[in-house]
């Protein structure tokens, strides 16, 4: 009787075991191989054995793009009763609600990788009515470029409130283009291809210094170190015709990442704590104070736009190949925000720094705690990736007057990490 109890237990236990999911447990070795070569985009929501992300992330993009009021950042936009064209709100309750290139790009970005062309067209077609500058523009740095900011007149109608490019803006506005041709072709309405080829001459000949992306094309030795992507510009390099072409690109690549490389290296230990800065000199010295007016914030801050490095090292890692420099950078840079979380009497760590101490005590929010989960593609350290994936995951998403950077960040960050970002 014993005997066959003790067998029927373990049937039973064989059983469940083999009914169970497998994960592949947290990869804490990056490949040295990137995708961009092998194809192979890790699933990072699957390694932490989560069972829902392709319904969070068609979830995130309905809610999105939908028409709810509450998650929608996609919005019609018409002009005397008719109807022409859509474009991503940058919800502002201070300053009122704006539309820019950032937003513009992303909205594309995060499109095309959904495979929604419909929502792509829709989005391009109002970039380049209302936010492409003419060639003919006075200013010669502003002919060809996406003013990065556009806002809304009395009457509902969008202006050009200051026409100037954000770099940032164009970069996705090329890479987007270029995965839309590889994922539709350019016979339709938009020649994407063509489109992207143009964008890309504007950014080499306007918005670049010495081969690094500029902050502004009227600074000289500045850089925003959330501009600095290098496997665009390796993907770039594959889709041009020419070997020129190829060779600058590929050459941007290898700046970019000597800048990255550069930057962590000068913000290491005290009094920066491994955290990046919102600007930067080409060698990848950290800029301290105020340079022109206007200056939303010090250069020494870790902030808003300084959230987005950390995503750029990890997502350059997982495209490229991890290097030691990319894992040595995301394991100090979530050490020490780990190290901050469980220092700090109200557990978390900050949206601002410092040198090393912060300047606000609002707790990280949604769009920083995207940011950090798609760093884990280059951890090696499986706690603290654990810990900062599941801040991500638990989180909603955004809605509200701040949603439009955190929910954009969420949805990029939801692409990365349910294996989805691509290069096509």
């Amino acid at each position: 009787m014993v005997s066959s109890i003790i067998k029927y237990i373990l049937v039973l236990l064989l059983f469940t075991t083999a009914s169970l999911p497998s994960y592949a447990a947290f990869n804490a070795s990056p490949p040295t191989q990137g995708a961009f070569f092998n194809g192979k985009y890790r699933n990072l929501a699957a390694e932490f054995g989560k069972t829902n992300g392709i319904d969070k992330l068609n979830q995130g993009f309905n809610s999105m793009f939908g028409y709810n009021g509450k998650q929608q950042l996609y919005y019609a936009y018409s002009e005397n009763g008719q109807y022409k064209a859509h474009y991503i709100r940058a919800i502002n309750p201070t300053s009122g609600d704006d539309i820019r290139s950032e937003g513009q790009s992303w909205g594309m970005t995060i499109a095309v990788m959904m495979n929604k062309q419909e929502e792509f067209d829709n989005l391009w077609r109002f970039a380049r009515r209302y936010q492409k500058n003419s060639w003919s523009h006075s200013d010669p740095n502003k002919q060809g470029v996406y003013a990065w900011q556009l806002k809304f007149d009395s009457n509902g109608y969008v202006y050009k409130n200051d026409d100037g490019p954000a770099p940032d803006g164009e970069l996705y506005f090329a890479f987007s283009l270029l995965n839309a041709d590889a994922r539709w072709g350019s016979q339709g309405e938009f020649n994407y291809y063509d489109d992207a080829i143009e964008i890309l001459g504007v950014i080499r000949n306007k918005l670049m210094e010495d081969s690094i992306i500029r902050f502004s094309p009227y600074l000289d030795n500045l850089t925003d170190p959330s501009y600095h992507i290098p496997v665009f510009y390796n993907y770039f390099a594959t889709r041009v015709s020419s070997n020129h072409e190829r060779d600058f690109w590929n050459s941007a690549a290898t700046k970019s990442r000597v800048f990255l490389k550069n930057h962590f290296t000068k913000v290491s230990g005290n009094p920066h704590w491994n955290l990046p800065t919102f600007l930067a000199q080409n060698n990848g010295e950290p800029i301290i104070d105020y340079l022109f007016n206007g200056q939303a914030n010090p250069g020494h801050w870790y902030e808003y736009d300084a959230w987005r490095v950390a995503m750029n090292v990890a997502t350059d890692a997982h495209l490229y190949g991890a290097e030691s420099w990319h894992k040595d950078t995301i394991n100090s840079l979530l050490g020490f925000l780990d190290y901050d979380k469980n220092a700090s009497s109200d557990k978390c760590y900050k949206q601002l720094y410092s040198y090393g101490s912060a300047e606000t005590q609002q707790c990280a929010g949604t769009g920083q705690k995207a940011t950090n989960a798609v760093a884990t593609l280059a951890s090696t350290d499986s706690s603290i990736a654990t810990d900062f994936f599941n801040d991500f995951w638990s989180e909603s998403q955004p809605t509200g007057d701040w949603r439009y950077y955190n929910g954009c960040l969420y949805m990029l960050a939801m692409l990365h990490v349910t294996g989805n970002f691509k290069l096509y």
